[in-house]
């Protein structure tokens, strides 16, 4: 398995451990450790780590929002804490480690994220997309406009349109016409739905 751990945290003592811990794991091909928050985006561009643990002191909301959206959301975020933060920054994190916490708690919470992104990553392409998504989906790849798939799936229009949006980043497909191949090789409607 060729995963890639970031760890970011200024403390020596703890960053030193938390390599440790995680190296035991044998799931890592390779850890790699951030001492100051300058230059992480960089790192994370560089070496591209399948997760990140890192001190929330490193980043703010808007960092993570960023950081997440730098590896499409794939890359969950685990915060070291061991001082006060706010609940609801500390929320946006995928899961939390104390520095009281156990080797055995470090690492249940690890492996259960590491099991829930390769759970994504196995789901079949229609699984991304909620059953409302793929109402949209199949209206609009029989040709019917925003208006007219408001009007049939009771929604307003721009409640279709904020759909389509997401659609096209979950699936990275811009076109209809792109949509529609996909909605056929995935038989999510059939050749003959296509006018």
């Amino acid at each position: 398995m060729s995963e890639t751990l970031l760890i970011a945290e200024q403390s020596e003592i703890i960053r030193k451990g938390l390599f440790q811990i995680t190296h035991d794991l044998n799931v890592f091909s390779s850890i790699k450790e951030l001492a100051c928050p300058s230059g992480i985006k960089d790192v994370i561009i560089r070496y591209k780590p399948s997760m990140l643990i890192v001190n929330p002191s490193f980043i703010n909301a808007q960092g993570l929002s960023e950081l997440k959206e730098l590896t499409n959301g794939e890359m969950p975020v685990i915060a070291i804490v061991y001082a006060l933060f706010d609940d609801d920054y500390i929320g946006l994190f995928d899961d939390v480690v104390m520095v009281g916490d156990t080797r055995q708690k470090i690492r249940k919470k690890i492996t259960e994220l590491l099991n829930k992104t390769l759970e994504k990553d196995n789901r079949k392409p229609e699984d991304a997309l909620s059953s409302r998504e793929l109402d949209v989906l199949k209206l609009l790849v029989r040709g019917n406009s925003n208006k007219e798939i408001s009007d049939k799936l009771f929604i307003s229009t721009h409640t279709v349109i904020s759909h389509r949006k997401n659609i096209t980043q979950k699936l990275n497909i811009k076109s209809v016409a792109g949509l529609t191949v996909y909605a056929i090789l995935n038989q999510i409607i059939s050749m003959d739905d296509v006018s």
